[in-house]
């Protein structure tokens, strides 16, 4: 058994905003010869949807755990194939850029995530490694953003149920 820290950034495509959102990952695991168990906090940075008659600040945490297998090891390189699930936090602020609009306050939304994802690392020292992962996320639970009006609630983004998400992070292995 080995014990490993993960520190790097994600950019994910969610649709939300144009640009997807991207942020920050940290985590801790446990791996076994055959199988690799992690536990991993990922902070999106809040991104921004304006429109005509709204702003809206979308910050978005995910906490969950995951496990994965070596599918190919060489060397210095593991290839691991895997899944995870965890709870992703929605935080929503919205403000009105014209009269006659209601917006909401600002609140969390939770929702699921789980999906498979793959990552390969490359070990270049005793105490450090490179790796990178592809996920696709499946969300149950994201929030409908709009505003109401006097014609009643006009939804202005939905989100994306499957996000792909690439991340980068540099390991330690104390």
């Amino acid at each position: 058994m080995q014990w490993q820290l993960l520190a790097g950034g994600l950019a994910s495509l969610d649709g939300y905003a144009s640009t997807g959102y991207q942020g920050w990952l940290l985590g801790a695991g446990w791996e076994f010869p055959r199988l690799r168990f992690r536990f991993q906090f990922l902070a999106g940075l809040p991104s921004s949807m304006v429109e005509t008659r709204t702003e809206v600040k979308l910050e978005q945490y995910v906490f969950g755990f995951w496990l994965d297998t070596p599918v190919l090891r060489s060397g210095e390189w593991r290839w691991s194939v895997g899944a995870g699930a965890g709870f992703l936090l929605f935080g929503r602020t919205a403000f009105a850029r014209v009269g006659g609009l209601d917006t909401a306050g600002p609140r969390f939304v939770p929702a699921l995530l789980t999906g498979p994802d793959t990552s390969l690392r490359w070990r270049f020292s005793k105490y450090f490694a490179v790796e990178g992962s592809l996920a696709m996320d499946v969300v149950f639970g994201r929030p409908l953003i709009g505003f109401q009006s006097a014609q009643g609630f006009e939804p202005l983004y939905e989100g994306w149920a499957v996000r792909p998400r690439l991340s980068v992070a540099m390991m330690v292995f104390p």
